[in-house]
Parts: C-alpha cells; sequence; structure tokens
C-alpha cells in the first residue's frame, strides 16, 4: 500500500452557509489558512481574526463558531500512476463531526462520529492532475438541538446544550471545569492511500495463560478488506511474526479466496516477559512483544511481494474483576496475574480544549506525572474522548493501568436511530484498537448515567423532577450499557472485564463483570438490587461528602471511582490569561472561571472557612484554597487507604489529574501541567503503599 499525506498539502477554510451570526470581519476576510490536524478555533487564531477563549471573558464573544457551517479544502495531485490502483481510498483518523465530503464536485460520503476514523472511496471522483477536495462541517450545536426536536428531550447534567445527540466529546459543550466551545475540524490526520488486492484492515491480538503453566496462547485475529478485483496466483499468504527479547515466532496462514475477510492464527509461547502494574521502586519500562502482521505473495524459491504490513504490540498479562461476595457484600477487586491490587491513581479528562494543545510528548509527559506521583491506574472519562496512540504507549511503558469508559457521560442518551449504529461502528473500532495495550484492564459502559437515570433530579430545588420520571417511555442508553457493549467485548475482547457504568452496584440489570467465555455473567435473580452508587457493592463516587469531614470517613466504599476537592490553577497560570487586576477575590474575570454548581461559595469559600481564618488578600485566598485542596486529598486517601484489610476498599482515583484550561477545578495539575500542592500530597499518600 502506498499512502501520501495530505496534512502536509496547502488547506484553507471558510464559514459557509447561513453566515447571520459571523462577525463581518470574518465574512470579509480572504480564505482562511488551515492548520491538519487541528480545528476552526485554532485557525482563526492563528490568522488574528479572534481573541483565544482562554483569556479573559472571550469565550462569551466566540459561542457563534459552534453555530456556524465551515469548509475546509485543499488541493492535491494525481498523477496516472497512482489512478492505475485497484483502489484509491481517502483515509480520515478524525473528523469533528458532522461532515460532507466531496471531491471535484462530485459526493464522497458523510461522517458524524468523532470517535472512529473514516474511509472513502475515491474512485470515480478522482482525475489525473488537479483534484479538489472539499469538507464541509456543519454546525454542530444546530446538529444537536434539531435531534432533540426529532427524538424528544432527555436529561442532561449542567446547564449544557444536549450534547447526547451527537458522538462528539461531551464537554466540548461546557462542563462543570470546561467552557463552551463546540468545536469543528480535521482534528487528526488525513491521507490518501493507493492500494491493489488487499489491504490489512485491523489487527486484533488476544493473550491468554493456559491454566497450570507457563505457556500462553495467542489469537491474532486479522481483518482484510479486498479491492474487488480478480486475486491473482497464487493467492496471497498473512504472516505474523511476535518478537520477543528472546525468540522470534513466524505464524503463516494462506487465503486462497477473496471472500476471506477474517482470519485467527494462533501461536502458543513459552515464558514470556509478563506485564504487570507499576510499583513503587519497581521496573520503569514494563515489556511488551512487537507483532509484525505481513499479507504477502510468493516467498521461499521466489521473492516475497509484499501487498501490505501492519506493525504492533503483544503483551502478555491477565485481569479479572473479582465481585464475589463477602462479609460486607460484594467486591470490587481487580486482580492482574492472579495478585489483588490496590487501584491508585485518578481521572484524566482531555488535556487542554483543541486537539492543537495535545501533542504527542505532552500527552506522554502528563502520563510520566502520574507514575511520578506514584499512580497506577487512570481512569479515562465518558464525557470526553478515547485517547490518543501516545497514551496508551505511555502507559504499556510505565505500568499503568487504565480504566476506560465508552464515551457516554451525565445523561440519559437516546437509542433510535441513527444513534445504535454509530454507537456499534465507534465501540467496534475502539475495542479492536485498545486490544493490542496491556495497560487497559477495564472497559465501563460510561459515567454516572445509570445513576443519573437511578437517582437524580429528586432535589426540591429540582423543579423538572426525578430523572427516570421525565425519560418516561423514551429510551436513556440502557441497551448500550447492558445489551451492545458487552456483547461487543464478548465478541472483540474477552479478556478484559466489563463493567457497565460507573458508579454502579448491580441496579436492575445484571452486571456483565467478566467478558470470558468461561466465567458468564451472573443471572438476574442474584443481583443486588441497591442503588447504583451504594458503599457495599460496585465501584462508588463520593461527591456527599467533603473528605476533611466526619462525614467521609463514615462512608467505606469497595472501591471509589471519584472524590476530590476543587481550587484555582497556580498563579502563574492564572497570570496568563487575566490581567492583573483581575486576581482578586470573586472579581467577575474570576468568577467566570468558576463552572461547578454552587458557584465559589460551595466549593472553596465555604469548605476553606471551615479550616482557615479569613483571607486579607488574593495571595492568601489563593493559598489557602490550594492547601484546603491538598489537606482534602490527604485525608480522603488516608481514609481510603486504610481500609484495605480483607478486600474492603481496593481503589481510589481522585477527581481529576490534568486540566483543559486556566480555570476554578478539581485537577492536580493545572492547565500549563504544572503540579498543584495537592499532588504532592497524593504523591506522598500513594508512595506509602504498594499493591
Amino acid at each position: 500500500m502506498l499512502s501520501r499525506d495530505l496534512s502536509n498539502e496547502k488547506w484553507i477554510m471558510r464559514p459557509t452557509g447561513d453566515l447571520a451570526a459571523v462577525p463581518a470581519s470574518i465574512r470579509a476576510a480572504a480564505d482562511i489558512p488551515a492548520q491538519i490536524p487541528g480545528c476552526v478555533h485554532t485557525d482563526l487564531m492563528r490568522a488574528g481574526l479572534i481573541l483565544d477563549p482562554r483569556v479573559g471573558m472571550n469565550e462569551l464573544d466566540l459561542l457563534w463558531i459552534g453555530e456556524t457551517d465551515w469548509e475546509f479544502r485543499t488541493r492535491f495531485e494525481l498523477t496516472p500512476d497512482q489512478l492505475a490502483h485497484e483502489r484509491l481510498d481517502l483515509a480520515c483518523d478524525g473528523l469533528d463531526t458532522m461532515a460532507e465530503l466531496s471531491l471535484n464536485g462530485q459526493r464522497i460520503g458523510s461522517a458524524a462520529n468523532m470517535f472512529h476514523p473514516h474511509r472513502f472511496d475515491l474512485r470515480g471522483a478522482a482525475r489525473p492532475g488537479a483534484n479538489d477536495l472539499s469538507i464541509i462541517f456543519r454546525s454542530p450545536l444546530k446538529h444537536i438541538r434539531a435531534e432533540e426536536q426529532r427524538l424528544g428531550p432527555r436529561p442532561v447534567n449542567g446547564d449544557w446544550d444536549p450534547y447526547i445527540f451527537i458522538r462528539k466529546a461531551a464537554c466540548n459543550f461546557g462542563w462543570d471545569w470546561a467552557p463552551k466551545v463546540a468545536t469543528c475540524g480535521v482534528c487528526e490526520g488525513i491521507r490518501l492511500e493507493h492500494w491493489s488486492e488487499m489491504r490489512i484492515a485491523c489487527v486484533r491480538p488476544l493473550s491468554t495463560r493456559i491454566a497450570g503453566s507457563d505457556r500462553w496462547l495467542v489469537d491474532i485475529h486479522v481483518e482484510l478488506e479486498w479491492s474487488g478485483a480478480i486475486v491473482r496466483e497464487p493467492s496471497p499468504r498473512v504472516c505474523a511474526l511476535i518478537l520477543d527479547f528472546d525468540t522470534v515466532n513466524v505464524l503463516t496462514f494462506d487465503t486462497p479466496k477473496c471472500e476471506q475477510r477474517n482470519l485467527c492464527l494462533h501461536a502458543e509461547i513459552d515464558s514470556p516477559p509478563i506485564w504487570s502494574p507499576r510499583v513503587p521502586g519497581g521496573p520503569h519500562t514494563q515489556p511488551t512483544c512487537v507483532l509484525c502482521v505481513d499479507a504477502c505473495r510468493g516467498g521461499g524459491e521466489t521473492p516475497a511481494e509484499f501487498i501490505d504490513s501492519r506493525r504492533t504490540s503483544v503483551a502478555f498479562r491477565e485481569v479479572r474483576l473479582n465481585t464475589d461476595q463477602d462479609d460486607h457484600g460484594e467486591k470490587f477487586q481487580l486482580e492482574v496475574n492472579g495478585k489483588p491490587i490496590f487501584c491508585k491513581g485518578a481521572n484524566w479528562i482531555p488535556e487542554g480544549l483543541f486537539s492543537d494543545d495535545r501533542p504527542p510528548e505532552k500527552i506522554r509527559e502528563r502520563v510520566r506525572q502520574a507514575a511520578a506521583a506514584n499512580m497506577n491506574m487512570l481512569r479515562v472519562w465518558g464525557g470526553g474522548f478515547y485517547e490518543s496512540d501516545e497514551f496508551y504507549d505511555e502507559c504499556d511503558k510505565q505500568g499503568i493501568m487504565v480504566w476506560q469508559d465508552f464515551m457516554f457521560a451525565c445523561a440519559c442518551y437516546p437509542e433510535e436511530p441513527p444513534f445504535p449504529q454509530l454507537i456499534e461502528a465507534e465501540a467496534r473500532h475502539q475495542i479492536a484498537r485498545l486490544s493490542t495495550h496491556p495497560s487497559v484492564v477495564l472497559w465501563c459502559g460510561g459515567n454516572e448515567c445509570v445513576w443519573g437515570y437511578e437517582s437524580w433530579g429528586n432535589a426540591a430545588t429540582d423543579t423538572a423532577g426525578p430523572w427516570k420520571q421525565r425519560v418516561g417511555n423514551k429510551t436513556w442508553g440502557a441497551g448500550y450499557y447492558y445489551d451492545l457493549l458487552p456483547r461487543l467485548m464478548r465478541e472483540l475482547d474477552p479478556t478484559r472485564p466489563y463493567w457497565p457504568n460507573s458508579p454502579f452496584s448491580g441496579t436492575g440489570v445484571s452486571p456483565v463483570v467478566s467478558c470470558a467465555t468461561d466465567l458468564p455473567a451472573r443471572e438476574p435473580a442474584s443481583v443486588n438490587s441497591t442503588a447504583p452508587n451504594s458503599p457495599d457493592s460496585g465501584d462508588r463516587h463520593t461527591w456527599d461528602a467533603v473528605a476533611t469531614t466526619p462525614a467521609f470517613r463514615a462512608i467505606i466504599p469497595r472501591f471509589c471511582s471519584e472524590f476530590g476537592h476543587q481550587s484555582p490553577p497556580n498563579i502563574p497560570t492564572l497570570a496568563r490569561v487575566l490581567k492583573p487586576e483581575d486576581l482578586a477575590i470573586n472579581s467577575p474575570a474570576l468568577r467566570h472561571r468558576q463552572r461547578g454548581t454552587g458557584g465559589m461559595a460551595r466549593h472553596i469559600d465555604e469548605p476553606m472557612a471551615a479550616e482557615f481564618p479569613a483571607p486579607k488578600d488574593f495571595a492568601e485566598w489563593h493559598a489557602n484554597a490550594q492547601q484546603m485542596q491538598a489537606r482534602a486529598m490527604k485525608h480522603g486517601l488516608e481514609w481510603l487507604l486504610s481500609n484495605q484489610d480483607g478486600g474492603r476498599c481496593m481503589g481510589a482515583l481522585i477527581w481529576q489529574f490534568n486540566d483543559a484550561w486556566p480555570g476554578m477545578s478539581w485537577s492536580l495539575i493545572d492547565s500549563e501541567g504544572t503540579p498543584k500542592p495537592a499532588y504532592c500530597a497524593v504523591q506522598e499518600a500513594f508512595g506509602r503503599i504498594t499493591p
């Protein structure tokens, strides 16, 4: 296969369609240079046409961007030789989000999901010489409002737009730690691929230990796509090589006919290097093996003709989620290589607001900061997006376990078309992609969706009423958490456990605690029917008590997957986005950065008043607020870590590790990557315990 990166071509972008909300200066501007990968906000900033939404209160002047359609265009040349291949595809690793694509004025396809790649066949539209590619991104805000009208409203947490009606990062529409910046654009790589006969579409290696031995079975699932032309003789072969530190294992499989689309190559490996979670003072780099899969013709007495190749990794470790009954209720205990692990870590949110904010080395550095804080787990939270390859690669190397949410958060999601089809395509891609990473030890159906449906909206101040009552007979996502996602896990990766939601305690439907074929789901009759956030079974989010108070110590969760305390960013970080006069207690610009329900009073001032005297100035207020967070982390972790005996509590995941912008949040590290005092408190607490 020949590949040509289109990111290096000259791209331009412009607003299109209804321009009523677009400022006159931008309507009058010439074509705006675009950077790929990227997004419309950063292109406009580079062109000097808008101010940075992270600075001051600029966000409020830029909401029109999400109300507007945007066109991205480029021109590329094709030679007759390139067009002579049986297939010419446009491969898009990420399109954000509602996109319509055309080549030379001819429609080639559309996209409606930012969570998986898209591929478009250019045959019939491509021509020798110059080719004009156009991608029009429709307004995400107009789209979700139209879908809400079509399907009927459903509860969404906060005052955010109805993000449930698009497969896009939910926090793009605002969150209690993030501004409203509804983006669009080519957010990942884009390229042309010229190929003939066949290509390797996917490689999915699954490893399992053979019981009672040091031998491992590796099933290498290979998905092929054929061009549709007649296959030449001799028919191609698919070969796999597993390279570890001592040996090379070679497997081959003949593909006699083009109807063969899915292959499985089997190997038994003796005593491979074993991947395990990091421990303080343990190895800094965990072992993985290189997996090479080649499609070729010939070999032996004739030179091999390579058709396509894939390089990925494979590793050896086994993981189980133990939810056995005990004297306290039901366990929630991860066991890696047969050993119970106390999970020490934090929740991971999208780094920065825009794709430009996430260069590979920055992501790797954040993971290394988690490792330096003596963490062994990061939870990729379901209101953002599936992370980059660099994130999982670094977690593999550092021995950081990953709790991976599917992308659902804090809302009731529609199950009407087209959403089940969109979500199945997304889940199939991500399950297969992440199957190569030993760090991914648990898949979870989403964040606080079951809890919201079952328990939210009961406060007297919530005039809309309970979520379950508001949903009525409309769909709310149960079909995803209890059917579609566990079914796909059983099909595509039965080596990892699945948990329906977080928090979850077995409410209503049997949880699929393991997807392994020899560990079937329990019968519904045996399921604990307590509320989703019970401390006695499943995982718990402890937001009903401040970590420094006796009320927090009255709760002993089986696994605390969220707890935290808010604080401001470091002063140098705030000074980059606020004027000196705005660095004042409760200034309007400072309050603009507080998105939590209840504001400064609930999240900072009232808890701080119980611990500190009234601050004399902003510097003292800031220092006390950060110290309050550090105290909360210290006290909270001491309590959770002290309850390990007998497996009573087996996990403490802080909300949250990193940050998206310079705002009030629960992060341990601010948006500039600078640790807060709470980071040091967590580092010290986690360093006192080994798994």
